[in-house]
Parts: C-alpha cells; sequence; structure tokens
C-alpha cells in the first residue's frame, strides 16, 4: 500500500459549517419572491440527494420560470456571500488537524461542490484564516459537481500526486460516490448533509465520528 502524501477535503459540512449561512440565504431570497420558506432540515434532504440549487428551486416552486430562477440564484449567492463572514464557521477540531496534516508533511486539497472560481473560491477559506494550509482548491464551477469525480481527479493532479498516495475525507453520500468512482481511498464523517447509517450505505473505506481521529487513522493507512 503506497504511503499518504495528500488529503482532499470537501468543504461544505466536513471542514466548516455553512448550513445555517446557506439556510438563512435561501430563506431571505425566497420571501423576495414570495414564496414559501422552507425548513434547514428539508433543504438538508434535497443536499443530501445531491440537488442542485437549480433542481431545488424546481422542485420546491414549480411556478417560476427559468428567469426568475436565474435572478434568484444570483440574488442567493449575493445574500450567501453577505452573511458568510457572521455565519460560516469551522467545524470542530478543523484547525488542530490541518495542522497536524501539515506538521506530518501532508500536502492538502480541497474539492467542493460549490461553483465559484478564481479567488471566489478561497473566500471562506480566508475569512475563517485557514487558507494558508491549503495547496489547491477544485470547484465544481471548474469541474462538475459530485458525486461526478472531475473534481478530485483534478484535485490529485494539482497536488502531483497518485491516487493511492491520497486520501478523501467527505460528509455526504455524494463524497463517498465520487471517491469510490475516482478509485481515492474514502474517508466519512457525519458532520454534515448526511447520517451515520446514509454513509454506512454508500461503503466508505472507513468512517471516523469526528475530524480528530483523522491524523491518527491517517498514519494506520500510510502504516497498514
Amino acid at each position: 500500500m503506497a504511503t499518504i502524501k495528500g488529503v482532499i477535503f470537501d468543504l461544505d459540512g466536513t471542514l466548516i459549517d455553512s448550513l445555517v449561512a446557506y439556510s438563512m440565504a435561501f430563506n431571505k431570497t425566497v420571501k423576495r419572491y414570495n414564496l414559501q420558506p422552507i425548513d434547514i432540515r428539508e433543504l438538508t434532504d434535497f443536499l443530501n440527494q445531491f440537488l442542485s440549487l437549480e433542481e431545488v428551486l424546481k422542485k420546491l416552486y414549480p411556478t417560476l420560470n427559468h428567469g426568475d430562477i436565474q435572478e434568484f440564484l444570483v440574488e442567493m449567492k449575493n445574500e450567501f456571500i453577505a452573511l458568510s463572514k457572521d455565519y460560516i464557521t469551522l467545524k470542530p477540531h478543523a484547525r488542530e488537524v490541518l495542522l497536524s496534516l501539515k506538521d506530518q508533511g501532508m500536502k492538502i486539497g480541497i474539492a467542493t461542490g460549490r461553483m465559484s472560481k478564481g479567488d471566489g473560491k478561497w473566500r471562506e477559506l480566508k475569512n475563517l484564516k485557514i487558507d494558508s494550509f491549503f495547496d489547491t482548491v477544485v470547484t465544481a464551477g471548474e469541474t462538475k459537481p459530485k458525486p461526478d469525480p472531475a473534481s478530485l481527479i483534478r484535485c490529485v493532479k494539482e497536488l502531483g500526486l497518485s491516487m493511492d498516495e491520497c486520501v478523501f475525507v467527505g460528509d455526504s453520500r455524494a463524497d463517498v460516490i465520487a471517491g469510490r468512482s475516482a478509485g481515492i481511498q474514502i474517508i466519512a464523517v457525519p458532520t454534515g448533509v448526511a447520517s451515520r447509517d446514509q454513509l454506512l450505505e454508500e461503503v466508505p473505506d472507513f468512517l471516523i465520528d469526528s475530524l480528530s481521529q483523522l491524523p491518527t487513522y491517517i498514519k494506520s493507512i500510510s502504516h497498514g
């Protein structure tokens, strides 16, 4: 088995908690269109089905036309950015885990379902002062959304490593499916949209209950 030299993380739900900001931005925008707001748990269920925001809107509000949906997407993005500094937080243990992995000499990347590109994809990492830990960030806006493996494949390439030298850490069913398609070892953590049982149904290589367990797991994989 190859020595692990790189760790790739999903972002939302894995390293950062953005669900409150996402839900607030969604419902603030919904109200402008005189539509019924939805509960954060219902929104979580949609996200766990790996539906795009556009698909969620079509399901919930079939009266919205294409033009309305495109305007909604822009307005919600602006709301989300405005809320992000106050309502997006790091997941427990994220900073110390990133520091520990760097101390182990790991290369660290992010493969996220965000559609942002350029400097925008680093926004939350800079706001939370963790941007210096990462060697690369690959988004769905640059490739394809998970469960497609494209963002993972590109991330591994940008780290200058091979699939068997990396592990992927994610919180959703889409993460596990994408990892399996990419041929990378998957460590699932039930800190986001999917429950422990839902993650186990997708058969990740490992499941940990807390990010704090990650550095030890990676050492055991490398020496296993």
